[in-house]
């Protein structure tokens, strides 16, 4: 019953109390028994299960059955190994308070059993187990942890303290036969750990150093630890010690010399450790040493281990670890037997019971397991959408394919200039969006182009270079249309990638530079009408291009036109007309704003109202043959005046041929 027992208790434990090495023991952030000086960070929370199971072999070579005269042993050939079994299970969780400050705190459960190999003197019955299982302590704590190096964090340093309450509990016990070296309703002190806890409460402080290498090597992802710190542990121990004779003969065992015995120990404890990590994408295997010295023991008794294991993480926040103690200092259980010992062989004072009693924590084991299970929030990585692409390619030469030292650069952005390798292949790196690429290269055409990308993704943009072409000569002269006078203007080619203008000398002068090719030319200058032309320019050649330039329309400007001529008393134009009209045309074509009325006079001769309806129906002739030109009907309207706006008087017969005209007043340009 209490094998199956020990069992199920020992599996409820190690899986229902199942740990994680983030935070620590004691709840902070931290391996196992080591604690990192790092905070966990403020608002972020910890918390798991952890569980260890401990085993341990106890030899007896040639037991020794003493009697209460000392006389020899009664046999020295009977050999005994008992085994002793151990489970603890934590709960711990770890809150951060502040960036520099994190609170921690544990309740934990144990297991102890003993498994008697021989449970009487020459008998061979196996198998017996007693045990003890129950809530060992409650524990508390803080810890503050800051960087003396902010700009990289290389270095941590932190304080810690802890303060625990142990509730009291019964101690192991056999149950009914002789097992040995106990008898019955005798506690089992030889036990690493014999009960679960004595009522008393301990605390405890420590000093905290880690390196996070990564933060300046990040080809060196190691983080060290390492703590020193001093903890008080209070026991009780209550028992009745005797002595005990055997009788050859009879094989009976005596009991004499019974006494109570009622111990209050206090342990100063110095405890230490040091932690490595190796933190990877999805695990980060580590090794931790952790040792308890016991001050005020005889001989400084210490308990130590040596800790490998590794820990699982994930990108939700959840971890488990998996580790392995090795214990590094020897147990001797008759040396931790409460003086019991030294009872049978006579005298023993209460300091010397004092020295022979168990550790708070128990003994150094041979070997144990660890299996934890906890989730971190600092931990979780959020799952985010790339912001960067990358673009590769070549760049080569349209002649004959071959690679073209040149930089790549993207203009209007922050992404620094590249260079392709030796081969022409470039690639880079760049933010998510339309990104604008310029190819240069001497004696090449200089590329462009826009690519659109997404986050993570990738794509290839190859560049082929054409040869630049030799330069030839645009050169010229520009002047007014209707006066030939030189106009002082800016010649330019407007479809050059590169700016390429000239202004004329005050002799209508010009001359560009530009490479061989087809071109627009454009001559423009203030109150003249641009003027562009498409040349062909051979390489080392020179196009000759002269540019005529119309007046370009003032708003309320009056062209006035007496030359315009029409049949005798009638509204046809004469054919002798047409040039000037088609002048005005052209004029009108080119001022594609402008609005224009047109006003028809007539001299003096005939009645006011034959003048009136003649002069609107020749402004009308002219409208018609505007717009059968190509001038848009909406920019133009009539008017038509009649002899009552003269010029000159209607005294004779050149003054009425001035008066007889054709006027066109700008009303907008816009």
């Amino acid at each position: 019953m209490r094998l199956a027992t020990f069992v199920v208790l020992s599996f409820v434990v190690l899986m229902a109390s199942t740990a994680f090495a983030l935070p620590s023991f004691m709840g902070y952030r931290g391996i196992n028994r080591v604690v990192d000086a790092r905070p966990i960070g403020e608002g972020e929370i910890a918390f798991g299960l952890m569980a260890r199971y401990w085993a341990s072999t106890n030899e007896i070579d040639g037991m020794v059955f003493r009697y209460a005269d000392h006389s020899p042993t009664l046999d020295d050939t009977l050999d005994v190994a008992d085994k002793e079994h151990y489970a603890d299970g934590h709960f711990v969780i770890g809150y951060g308070l502040t960036n520099f400050l994190e609170l921690g705190a544990r309740l934990s459960y144990a297991v102890n059993y003993y498994e008697r190999d021989l449970v009487q003197p020459r008998g061979l019955i196996s198998g017996r187990w007693d045990g003890v299982d129950g809530i060992s302590d409650a524990r508390i704590g803080m810890k503050l942890g800051f960087t003396p190096t902010p700009s990289n964090e290389l270095v941590w340093l932190g304080l810690q303290n802890w303060w625990s309450f142990a509730p009291s509990s019964n101690e192991t016990t056999t149950s009914e036969d002789y097992d040995g070296r106990w008898f019955d309703d005798m506690p089992m002190f030889e036990m690493r750990r014999p009960s679960i806890s004595t009522g008393h409460t301990s605390f405890g402080v420590g000093a905290l150093i880690s390196l996070d290498c990564a933060q300046v090597w990040p080809s060196t992802p190691l983080r060290f630890h390492t703590n020193v710190g001093w903890a008080h542990y209070k026991q009780t121990f209550d028992m009745i010690d005797f002595r005990f004779a055997y009788d050859d003969s009879s094989e009976v065992v005596t009991f004499s010399d019974s006494v109570p015995v009622h111990l209050n120990v206090e342990d100063n404890v110095l405890e230490a450790g040091a932690g490595i990590e190796f933190p990877t994408k999805f695990a980060i295997p580590f090794v931790e040493y952790s040792i308890q010295e016991y001050m005020d023991r005889e001989g400084n008794q210490s308990v130590s281990y040596l800790t490998p294991g590794i820990r699982f993480i994930t990108r939700s926040g959840a971890f488990m670890d998996i580790s392995f103690d090795l214990g590094l200092t020897d147990y001797d259980f008759e040396y931790f037997d409460l003086g019991h010992e030294l009872y049978q062989q006579g005298a023993v004072t209460e300091d010397d019971r004092i020295d022979h009693s168990p550790f708070p924590g128990g003994g150094t084991n041979d070997w144990g397991v660890g299996f934890s299970l906890a989730f971190s929030s600092d931990l979780i990585v959020p799952e985010t959408t790339p912001t960067e692409g990358r673009i590769s390619g070549m760049i080569t030469s349209s002649v004959d394919g071959t690679p073209v030292p040149c930089t790549l650069s993207f203009p209007g952005t922050t992404i620094p200039t590249v260079t392709p390798d030796a081969t022409g292949y470039y690639i880079v790196t760049v933010p998510a969006g339309s990104i604008p690429m310029t190819v240069a290269a001497e004696g090449f055409v200089p590329a462009s182009a826009t690519v659109v990308i997404d986050g993570g993704q990738g794509i290839v943009k190859d560049f082929s270079l054409v040869p630049a072409a030799r330069n030839g000569m645009v050169a010229g002269t520009v002047t007014a249309q209707e006066t030939g006078d030189p106009i002082v203007a800016t010649v330019s080619v407007i479809d050059a990638l590169q700016p390429i203008t000239v202004t004329a000398s005050a002799d209508g002068v010009y001359q560009l530079s530009v490479p061989a090719g087809t071109w627009t030319v454009k001559a423009e200058a203030e109150g003249f009408l641009p003027k562009t032309q498409a040349v062909v320019v051979p390489a080392d050649g020179t196009t000759v291009v002269n540019f005529e330039l119309r007046p370009a329309l003032q708003q309320g400007q009056v062209l006035r036109f007496n030359n315009i001529y029409f049949d005798v008393a009638s509204a046809n134009i004469k054919p002798e007309s047409y040039p000037v009209l088609d002048g005005v045309v052209a004029t009108l074509i080119e001022n594609e704003n402008a609005r224009v009325q047109i006003s028809g006079h007539t001299d003096s001769d005939g009645s006011n109202d034959y003048n009136q309806t003649l002069s609107e129906q020749r402004a009308m002739s002219v409208f018609n043959y505007l717009v059968n030109h190509g001038v848009t009907a909406s920019r133009l309207s009539t008017l038509g005046f009649g002899e009552t706006q003269p010029v000159v008087p209607n005294t004779s017969a050149a003054n009425k041929a001035q008066n007889r005209r054709i006027e066109f007043t700008v009303l907008s340009v816009n």
